[in-house]
């Protein structure tokens, strides 16, 4: 199979990825909050209405491409699958097209090539690869440090895919301190100077 088509079939399935996830967190959201299954996937809904899900997605989708490049293709055609499908789902349940959020993710998927394409670096070796890696766990955790004195699943969550991070992007001992170095740094920030909310304030 030519090399060019492995290329074209992996963006195409990245971008069908995108559609089903979308799709999904939606429909998570139309289903009604009864009884202890209702609970669990209003849980579900909640989470994928954060940014902690979709950071740590394309984290893992980007680490883990074949080159900075196809990370950055990637990632930005399963946010475009996954925004189009969220918000035409919503459009034709509503007959109603939600254009400022719609927007403002669609300015966030357009930086996201940017991200991932730094983020593909984060399982090399060295400060700068710390760096990178540092930079969506150090996000996750500002977004679920709450948890410690709010005890919610939402904040919890984060900081688990904080953790799944931290383990499995660093390839070795050295690389571990390094990481945590730099996540704990750029937490801070992110916590003490609310960095968070001028990336994707009213969202």
């Amino acid at each position: 199979m030519p090399n060019s088509k492995q290329k074209s079939i992996r963006i195409i399935l990245f971008f069908i990825f995108g559609i089903f996830s979308g799709f999904l967190a939606k429909y998570t959201d139309m289903i009604p909050a009864n009884g202890t299954i209702g609970g669990l996937i209003n849980i579900v809904s909640s989470i994928s209405s954060r940014t902690g899900i979709w950071v740590f997605i394309a984290t893992i989708i980007a680490a883990w491409s074949r080159t900075p490049k196809a990370g950055a293709i990637h990632v930005f055609v399963f946010f475009v699958g996954m925004l189009l499908a969220y918000y035409i789902y919503s459009m034709r349940l509503f007959s109603f097209f939600p254009t400022y959020y719609f927007i403002r993710w669609g300015l966030i998927a357009l930086l996201s090539p940017l991200a991932a394409y730094l983020t593909w670096f984060s399982r090399g070796s060295g400060w700068i690869a710390a760096l990178c890696a540092a930079l969506p766990i150090g996000l996750l955790v500002s977004e679920g440090y709450s948890f410690f004195y709010t005890l919610s699943p939402l904040s919890g969550f984060d900081l688990i895919t904080a953790l799944i991070l931290f383990f499995l992007l660093p390839e070795n001992k050295d690389q571990y301190l390094k990481v945590l170095v730099f996540a704990i740094f750029t937490s801070f920030l992110l916590i003490k100077f609310n960095g968070l909310s001028y990336i994707i304030g009213g969202l």
